[in-house]
């Protein structure tokens, strides 16, 4: 009398499954690289977004009339204009007359704004703990600055 156990793996079966598995792992190599490289890519674009903005803010400010700083706000008065720059969520937003909602710069953790003098300070800490500093100076002697 013959018994046949049909309950175990053939030789096939086994490399079909281990081709399967070799497949998908040569397959989530190159993901995983993507997903890490992700974040640096994010943090190079962040850099490069407080360059614009940098070029941008020191721009304006070095035309403006008066500046002070009101509850977090960087207040900056040009001709009969009223330009705000405050935070918005993770954002930094521009104002103009407190209308529009123009972002500026994105992912930001903490922003503060300060005047020294003639200049306005500003400075950011984005999401990644990555800290960044701008001091513009005006032009035009301002008044009183708060």
């Amino acid at each position: 009398m013959v018994s046949l156990n049909e309950k175990a793996f053939t030789l096939i079966e086994v490399l079909i499954a281990f081709s399967i598995l070799s497949t998908i792992v040569f397959f989530m190599s190159p993901v995983f690289h993507i997903l890490l490289n992700q974040n640096n890519m994010q943090i190079e674009l962040q850099s490069m977004e407080w360059e614009v903005f940098c070029s941008q803010a020191t721009q304006e400010i070095t035309t403006v009339s008066r500046a002070e700083v009101v509850s977090g706000r960087l207040i900056l008065t040009k001709g009969s204009d009223t330009i705000q720059y405050e935070k918005n969520g993770t954002n930094l937003r521009r104002r103009v007359n407190s209308a529009g909602n123009e972002i500026i710069l994105q992912n930001v953790a903490q922003s503060s704004f300060s005047i020294v003098n003639n200049a306005v300070r500003i400075r950011v800490v984005d999401l990644w703990g990555h800290e960044y500093s701008l001091t513009a100076f005006s032009f035009l002697k301002w008044g009183t600055a708060t």
